[in-house]
């Protein structure tokens, strides 16, 4: 299963259709803005343990 950590907005959760290679820093509507790495870092970490939890 694919999971777009650099497309989904780590704080609202909002999925972009496309995200450039080239496009650096993630923008959202909400207001979030940061290092795309960053962004989905943080959703990989999120994913990880929303996983967790369900093996739990």
């Amino acid at each position: 299963r694919y999971f777009a950590s650099s497309k989904i907005c780590s704080v609202c959760g909002h999925k972009k259709k496309e995200l450039a290679l080239s496009d650096r820093m993630y923008v959202c509507e909400c207001g979030n803005r940061m290092d795309r790495d960053v962004n989905a870092a943080v959703n990989i970490r999120e994913e990880g343990k929303r996983i967790y939890k369900e093996c739990a």
